[in-house]
């Protein structure tokens, strides 16, 4: 009997030692070893940047800022205004605005910007239509051949703003261009905004 018992109380112990020594393996993990709780970590959330800031506070104030305020960004500003011109978080007014200051950018990408904005049928209405106006404004009579293609875009509502944009332009060329599409335009008021461009036009 007093054999059986030390026999028992040596298995005992060993049993418990073998435990103990099996929780010290758990808790000392491989070195990279992913745990579920890193695992459920969420991806760091992107912080804006200063340049978008205060392209933001240029861009809250009630007038359009010169073009001396845009200028000292540098092209840097461009991406940080094409995105704030979709951002539907940031208020029409600043959207539209934004793309007006690319206008204002001396950058080639800045015209750039605004083509691909003009021709990308899937951004918004109001977005290509100021982007007809700034582009007009940022390269001049350069612009006419790429405003005259979207005179026959299916956005009604582009079609009026290029119209305008190149009569404000003005110039033989213009009018010409305008003169043409007039008899080829079916809907009222986009003729009208064609006849607006020719008045604008005129020398």
């Amino acid at each position: 009997m007093p054999c059986r018992s030390a026999s028992s109380r040596w298995v005992a112990l060993a049993g418990l030692a073998m435990l103990a020594g099996l929780g010290r393996v758990s808790e000392a993990a491989p070195a990279g070893a992913k745990t579920p709780a890193a695992a459920s970590v969420p991806p760091a959330v992107a912080v804006p940047g200063p340049l978008r800031t205060e392209a933001l506070g240029l861009l809250s104030q009630p007038t359009l800022a010169p073009e001396a305020a845009w200028r000292r960004f540098g092209p840097e500003v461009v991406p940080v205004l094409a995105a704030l011109a979709e951002d539907t978080s940031v208020p029409d007014a600043q959207r539209m605005r934004a793309v007006t200051a690319l206008a204002r950018v001396e950058s080639p990408e800045a015209g750039q910007t605004l083509q691909a904005m003009l021709e990308d049928p899937h951004r918004p209405s109001e977005v290509r239509s100021q982007a007809a106006a700034a582009l007009g404004q940022r390269l001049g009579f350069e612009a006419v051949t790429t405003l005259q293609a979207r005179l026959e875009d299916r956005d009604l509502r582009l079609r009026e703003a290029v119209a305008q944009a190149l009569g404000r332009l003005g110039g033989q060329r213009v009018r010409e261009v305008l003169e043409e599409r007039l008899p080829l335009e079916e809907v009222p008021r986009v003729r009208e905004a064609l006849q607006q461009g020719l008045t604008l036009a005129e020398p």
